[in-house]
């Protein structure tokens, strides 16, 4: 058990491996709250991968969300009803590079967190519950149909990426989910639900040993392990199409502006978030030149934002909004935000905001479990973001500005 200590924030992170299970305990003295959470590198993006062999295997689109479903239901009933008979509140989310499972409480800490390691590594998939599942799922898919800020963001993935699968949706399609099978299910399962390619995450004012004591005896130590390969999808540099647009009859359309980034050197990921949150404020944020000037003008409304996506295999940042001109939009950014002034009393101010900002998040046990947890399956620490935005200069920041955001690397994505 390796245990640091955080002098700045005055904290402790206690690492430990448990049979294969990277765990981080974020101890909490005080707090009445506690969260635990499973995440497994296994997300929307791994349908098609091989496990011991060179040849690959394509799944159905949708299979890891299909099977995050499917992990709540167990051969003695619904998971969700033995949590809260015990005050626990699970919940879990499929993305495209990881499922996480997770809960809090503010008693039966121990029981809860018994009951999140049984239920990940005891998988019950049947015949009879995964054809029930289908339907559940097919109602899912059709409620986000005409969702204009879901078919806006889709819409401008598939226009952005020629192969990558973060163009696909993370339900898949109604026709891909009819095609899963329990055989498949397990096989997907098998392969990446290992504890060697998961990691656990316990915040809060919980007994170290103890836990460590119960991931022993609940956590498989797995003799046979399966090596997996995901498939690299040599994804251009470019994007497919500039522009994409659809129809569902909207009073203000809905625009996403979207820059690919230069996914094929995604070193330094730290660094890359620090400088993109400076950026979402300092060029986007409510009072920003840009902000100021789009609303002034009647061009955008406070839907206005900003956000953005970095990961080892891919990267963009995406501006969406509702807007009846989002091509005069389009252009306005075009010409200035390469040629936008970054003002160092300005970019000093947002500095200090970012750091409130991380400091907040040692208040919350949720918030910092999930923020940690986003940090380390990229393979970085959360608890260095201080140091890094100490370090981050305007030149940084203007070199980020132009690297990202050109006319050659851009698509426009409406929804009318």
């Amino acid at each position: 058990m390796k245990n640091n200590y955080y002098e700045f924030i005055n904290e402790d992170l206690i690492c430990e491996e448990i049979n294969g299970l990277k765990t981080y305990i974020i101890p909490k003295k005080g707090f009445n709250q506690t969260f635990a959470l499973i995440s497994v590198r296994y997300g929307s993006n791994d349908s098609i991968f091989s496990n011991g062999t060179d040849e690959f295997k394509e799944y159905p689109l949708g299979i890891a969300h299909f099977l995050e479903h499917k992990l709540f239901e167990q051969k003695e009933g619904n998971i969700f009803e033995k949590f809260a008979a015990i005050g626990g509140s699970p919940n879990a989310y499929t993305n495209f590079k990881n499922t996480t499972y997770y809960f809090s409480c503010t008693d039966n800490f121990y029981e809860n967190l018994n009951l999140l390691i049984n239920f990940v590594f005891n998988p019950y998939f049947t015949k009879e519950n995964v054809e029930k599942e289908k339907d559940i799922i097919k109602q899912e898919i059709q409620m986000y149909e005409d969702n204009p800020a879901f078919k806006v963001y889709f819409n401008a993935m598939s226009a952005m990426y020629t192969n990558h699968p973060v163009r696909n949706d993370i339900a898949g399609t109604i026709e891909s989910i009819y095609k899963i099978t329990p055989e498949m299910l397990y096989t997907c399962y098998n392969t990446f639900y290992i504890p060697e390619n998961m990691v656990m995450i316990i915040v809060g004012d919980v007994d170290t040993d103890k836990i460590i004591s119960l991931g022993n005896k609940l956590v498989p130590n797995n003799n046979d392990k399966i090596f997996f390969k995901r498939k690299d999808f040599n994804e251009n540099k470019t994007v497919k199409q500039k522009y994409i647009e659809s129809d569902l009859g909207l009073s203000i359309p809905n625009f996403i502006i979207g820059f690919k980034g230069d996914f094929q050197n995604n070193d330094n990921i730290l660094e890359k978030i620090v400088e993109f949150n400076i950026i979402n404020s300092l060029l986007f944020g409510g009072s920003s030149k840009i902000y100021e000037d789009l609303y002034t003008q009647g061009l955008i409304n406070n839907s206005f934002s900003s956000e953005y996506a970095i990961e080892t295999d891919y990267s963009h940042f995406i501006i969406h909004g509702e807007s009846k001109s989002p091509q005069i939009i389009q252009d306005f950014l075009l010409n200035n935000i390469q040629n936008a002034k970054i003002n160092e009393i300005e970019f000093n101010r947002i500095k200090k905001m970012l750091t409130g900002q991380f400091l907040y998040k040692f208040n919350n046990v949720e918030l910092l479990g999930n923020t940690f947890n986003d940090y380390i399956l990229k393979n970085t620490l959360f608890y260095n973001y201080y140091d890094v935005l100490k370090k981050i200069t305007v030149e940084d920041v203007e070199n980020r500005i132009n690297k990202m955001f050109n006319e050659e690397n851009y698509t426009l994505s409406v929804i009318k």
